[in-house]
């Protein structure tokens, strides 16, 4: 488990623009607008604001309360009162007989050493990059994990020296086939990154990780909240619902709303003429 002073730092050695100001680690996202460094934590706003000199475009966080925010942020989100009955006999049936099934196939477990497994855990990129080609919600296209392999290896070298981060992978006969990525920073877990080598999709190894670690979970009091991304396509959204993650509205305040919404009216206004006149 991470502190937040801890998980800033770490995002400081990855390259972040982090500062500290009214109690609170701010990352600056662009060149004048910030966001906490844990994007995860939530304030009253007027609590605490970045660097002016850092945010002259503005900022945002979530708030403790719905009614204080002026917008909204999509997540999946599994909370404890959930993670109390997060049980096999709780899920569906058939998802029950899948995951019996996966785990009997997968051995499930911390990596060990993710150099040893760096090799495979670039084929499994680039295996998921292939398969996912045609979904625009793809984060990387395949040339990350093969032109530009160098600058991915040394990447994955500095995070998995970070201490507090989680790697998990499921192995069929001691070859590494799938892996999720975790971190916990108070009692906030966040599931980072999963990915699967096609050529083991019958085997449900993405069941054999998310049921493992979702079960540790269970049992870890210290865990709150489980936030895994945003919801993405209806196939995936689905596979999470299974889990017992439900889309939810997270609540945020934005010191720049009106005009973010004042923009927004003009570029639909500017769009509508646009049409309007290539319609005449």
């Amino acid at each position: 488990m991470l502190s937040e002073a801890e998980f800033a730092e770490q995002q400081r050695l990855l390259g972040r623009r982090i500062h500290f100001h009214d109690g609170v680690y701010w990352e600056q996202v662009n060149s004048w607008y910030c966001k906490p460094a844990f994007q995860y934590q939530a304030f009253e706003p007027g609590s605490a604001r970045p660097s002016r000199i850092r945010s002259l475009l503005g900022y945002s966080h979530l708030t403790l309360d719905p009614g204080q925010a002026n917008r909204t942020s999509p997540a999946m989100l599994l909370d404890r009162s959930t993670l109390d009955r997060f049980e096999l006999k709780n899920l569906q049936p058939r998802k029950r007989t899948t995951i019996r099934r996966a785990l009997e196939a997968c051995q499930i477990q911390l990596i060990p050493d993710v150099e040893a497994d760096l090799e495979r855990i670039r084929l499994i990129n680039v295996s998921q990059a292939q398969r996912q080609a045609n979904i625009s919600h793809t984060a990387e296209s395949i040339e990350r994990y093969t032109a530009q392999a160098d600058d991915w290896r040394a990447q994955i070298r500095q995070e998995a020296r970070l201490p507090g981060r989680q790697w998990w992978g499921a192995y069929i006969e001691g070859n590494l086939v799938a892996y999720l990525r975790s971190y916990q920073v108070g009692n906030r877990l966040v599931i980072q990154q999963v990915k699967s080598d096609t050529n083991y999709l019958k085997s449900s190894p993405v069941d054999a990780l998310y049921y493992s670690v979702l079960s540790q979970a269970a049992s870890d009091p210290s865990c709150d909240l489980i936030f895994n991304g945003e919801p993405m396509h209806a196939s995936l959204n689905q596979f999470k619902e299974l889990y017992l993650f439900r889309a939810v509205d997270l609540p945020v305040y934005s010191s720049n709303a009106m005009l973010i919404n004042f923009y927004k009216q003009r570029l639909l206004r500017h769009s509508q003429a646009a049409s309007t006149v290539h319609a005449s």
